[in-house]
């Protein structure tokens, strides 16, 4: 198991990696400052809420599809886990199909393929569920492999969703804090008068 110090610090390597990759920049542009912007930034008509985060891609993806996912809860070992998944493109596009698996760890219970979309439009909303089973504690990647067919022809492109999975809550009631709460029930019976 790990200690929090080291899920800490885990979680803060991941977050910037995911920072620095999502920031989809690279020094082999010729000129970047000159070329027009092309960032997939959300637009009004796409409908996220403000708690989506934008999955991680290796590549220039963002640039004709983004994928956006939100949890409902922690992400714990044994309980079911719903996710909800954008998908935004940002041209217009043939058709749309994604296909989503988990590493050894985490299991996809239902969603693991999504419908095909066909004549999909630029900047519009393509909904999906997933539901997960993490099957242990541990640092995780849902794998997201989307399909598109538009102008470039067929191209599938691929999507990490990290999770951090904590270990399953202990069942029955919680047991009470070693800390000052014991110590206050102690102060408590030796300050009683005698008599």
């Amino acid at each position: 198991m790990l200690r929090a110090g080291v899920r800490t610090t885990l979680f803060a390597m991941l977050a910037g990696c995911s920072l620095l990759a999502a920031c989809d920049k690279s020094g082999s542009d010729p000129d970047v400052s000159k070329t027009p912007s092309k960032s997939p930034k959300a637009s009004k008509n796409a409908k996220l809420t403000d708690q989506m985060v934008a999955a991680v891609s290796t590549t220039r993806s963002a640039t004709v599809i983004s994928v956006y996912f939100s949890l409902d809860n922690t992400p714990a070992v044994h309980q079911a886990l719903p996710m909800e998944i954008v998908l935004v493109p940002h041209e217009k596009l043939a058709r749309v199909v994604g296909q989503f698996h988990g590493q050894e760890g985490i299991t996809v219970v239902s969603g693991d393929a999504m419908e095909p979309k066909t004549d999909v439009e630029p900047e519009s909303t393509l909904k999906h569920q997933l539901v997960l089973m993490p099957t242990a504690e541990g640092l995780f990647m849902v794998t997201a492999s989307v399909e598109t067919e538009g102008a470039d022809g067929t191209v599938s492109r691929i999507f990490s969703i990290p999770l951090i999975v904590a270990p399953a809550q202990a069942a029955g009631p919680a047991a009470p804090p070693a800390g000052p709460a014991a110590n206050g029930t102690q102060d408590k019976s030796q300050t009683h008068p005698a008599g």
